[in-house]
């Protein structure tokens, strides 16, 4: 305990001294929410440590260097597959063996139109199934084959597949809400509890700081009523306030969603996590019905059925352990934020926060809001880069572009060639590129004061691309898409040559310059390396330790693998089947829904708790089809 408490008072020794020498710097000609301000070197190595698993992370250039770690790839490579876009109905899509528009299709038109076709194949295809061909049993989806496979009539797995699609679609995220606290009773009773915890001093505070008690009509009374006088606190008010949160909750409705579904929704964090950790599915597979015809499983189907289960999986969650570090729930650890607005260039051509994002925090140590849509910190993603796959070998997970879609991919390797930050000079040897920080660095006023130098770094990362469905009997390592991205930034080192920070680069040097383009008089800004990712993340690498992918127990015995397993096993999938996700706050993982006062058009953030069903195939039959497609 004397270590921690020690170790705890250098930590915050060197956090106070960073504030204070932060505090010295100008920001205020900076937009109130700027990503180019240097973060602390304790925040960097944080991250870091946390996404790579590994307190003792390779942080010292000359030692990235000297070990080799500038190129290297994975272990084993992941493989591509589609995203299984949501608009055609993820993997209840039966999919055709052509490229042409498979991605193209305009979901955010059409889903309502895919899914009509998909709820009509209940009336024809799944009502007359037994007695389809073995050529067409093969054209059907890959849940639609997972059904057959387990025997089960009702087709349970694909219509909930279809089912939280129209529900997606529908009413987004409205559609799985199961508490609205528009009027909450019970926060006096809810605020009191927080008090007994240490968390306020009182119900006042409480009322005005809490994010759950924040929205209720309510809450928001009592403080009303308190300010203009009528009552001395809030416990007081508290009765008044709810009689009139009562009146006023008939002015109040969800706030209408978009029923548009947009074309990159998917289960691209589902094939992304398990592509650099799932065996590669190779070749195709068949079972023998009870009626003697055989059923076929392309390695499409195995990797759509892979893909789901993954997405739907408690592994997506934060990874939590205890003090001791023993696993406790979650699975996933990540470096970097999501944007979610559109980002505008500064004059040297670099992303930021063209506005406020509203999961946006604030920055203690430059007063400003926490960046979002400038990619994530160059100095976290080259640490990470170097040490998951070139320390560690390991695939993880990229999101690999700035702005509000989500486009997950895994990486399976990279290749780093330094320059010379200040002249953009490419030859030479690596040391010959690392300059002190003088009056010829373009963004000497925005480095961390314990950085001495600085080097250029073109880092080309290569991640598997999407890739089609289709009815091939085998696949390869060939048929992957592989796509290479190379962005720009330079590195801050110490006087020891630690990272300890770093800028992104739309150019090598200096700012976009007007230039002409070919048989054009028109003058244009030079193109600019926006490639920078929004943010990556991993799977534990004691991911077998979570028991999240282990066949359940108890079952009967399944001798014949090549055979359609016992009837028993379909009861028992309908618990996977049945997943279901609990946001509540009881758990932590309490949710904010806008409601709308109809006469006045305000929008008003509630707290509110949802029930999602996740749907996975059973393990044991997924676990089967993984190892006899390998």
């Amino acid at each position: 305990m004397k270590n921690t408490k020690k170790n705890l008072l250098i930590i915050l020794g060197m956090t106070l001294s960073f504030q204070s020498v932060m505090a010295a710097k100008d920001f205020s000609e900076y937009p109130d929410v700027y990503p180019f301000v240097p973060q602390s070197v304790d925040e960097i190595y944080s991250d870091v440590a946390t996404v790579t698993e590994d307190k003792n992370f390779v942080k010292n250039f000359n030692e990235i260097v000297n070990e080799e770690l500038s190129k290297a790839a994975t272990k084993v490579k992941p493989w591509s597959a589609s995203y299984w876009p949501l608009s055609k109905g993820t993997v209840a899509d039966p999919y055709t063996n052509n490229s042409v528009g498979y991605f193209l299709d305009a979901g955010w038109i059409a889903w309502k139109t895919n899914y009509k076709n998909l709820k009509k194949r209940r009336s024809t295809v799944h009502k007359d199934i037994y007695n389809l061909t073995e050529k067409e049993l093969s054209r059907l989806s890959p849940t639609e084959k997972y059904d057959v496979l387990l025997g089960d009539k009702t087709f349970d797995l694909t219509r909930r597949v279809a089912d939280y699609m129209n529900d997606w679609g529908s009413k987004k995220m409205n559609a799985f809400i199961t508490d609205l606290r528009l009027v909450d009773e019970n926060a006096l009773e809810l605020a009191n509890k927080y008090i007994s915890w240490g968390w306020y001093n009182n119900a006042d505070e409480a009322f005005a700081k809490d994010y759950e008690l924040q929205g209720s009509l309510s809450v928001e009374n009592a403080l009303m009523l308190v300010k203009m006088g009528k009552y001395e606190n809030v416990a007081d008010a508290f009765p008044e306030a709810v009689e009139m949160a009562q009146e006023q909750e008939g002015n109040y409705v969800l706030a209408k969603q978009s029923s548009f579904m947009a074309g990159w929704e998917g289960i691209c964090n589902g094939w992304s996590t398990a592509a650099g950790i799932v065996p590669r599915p190779t070749k195709s597979i068949s079972f023998k019905l009870p009626n003697g015809k055989n059923l076929k499983f392309y390695p499409s189907d195995i990797r759509g059925l892979t893909s789901l289960y993954w997405v739907n999986s408690f592994i997506q969650n934060n990874l939590e352990t205890d003090e001791q570090g023993n696993y406790q729930r979650g699975g996933t650890v990540s470096a970097g934020k999501r944007c979610n607005t559109d980002a505008k260039e500064d004059e040297w051509g670099r992303l930021y926060d063209s506005e406020d994002d509203p999961f946006n925090g604030l920055n203690f140590v430059t007063g400003k809001r926490d960046a979002r849509c400038s990619g994530v910190h160059p100095a976290k993603w080259h640490l990470g880069i170097v040490n998951l796959i070139g320390k560690q070998g390991r695939s993880f997970i990229v999101e690999r572009k700035v702005g509000p879609a989500v486009d997950n991919h895994p990486m399976s390797s990279y290749e780093m060639k330094y320059f010379n930050p200040n002249t953009g000079e490419t030859e030479g040897s690596v040391d010959s590129k690392i300059v002190e920080i003088d009056g010829n660095d373009q963004f000497k006023r925005m480095r961390h004061p314990h950085a001495k130098y600085i080097v250029g770094v073109e880092t080309t990362m290569i991640y598997l691309n999407y890739l089609t469905p289709s009815r091939e009997d085998e696949t390869s390592e060939k048929d992957d898409k592989d796509v290479d991205k190379t962005m720009m930034y330079d590195l801050e080192l110490d006087e020891n040559y630690d990272v300890v920070g770093g800028q992104w680069r739309a150019v090598k040097i200096g700012k976009p310059k007007r230039v002409k383009r070919p048989g054009s008089k028109i003058r244009k800004k030079e193109k600019r390396n926006h490639n920078q990712p929004d943010f990556f993340w991993a799977v534990t690498k004691n991911w077998k330790e979570t028991g999240l992918f282990d066949d359940n127990t108890g079952l009967e015995e399944w001798k014949d693998k090549t055979t359609a397993p016992p009837a028993s096993y379909a009861a028992n999938a309908k618990g996977a089947h049945s997943l279901m996700v609990y946001q509540k706050y009881s758990y932590n993982a309490g949710q904010k829904c806008n409601m709308v006062d109809q006469t006045t058009g305000k929008l008003r953030a509630v707290s509110c708790e949802k029930e999602i069903n996740k749907p996975q195939p059973q393990s044991n039959i997924l676990n089967v089809l993984i190892e006899r497609a390998k």
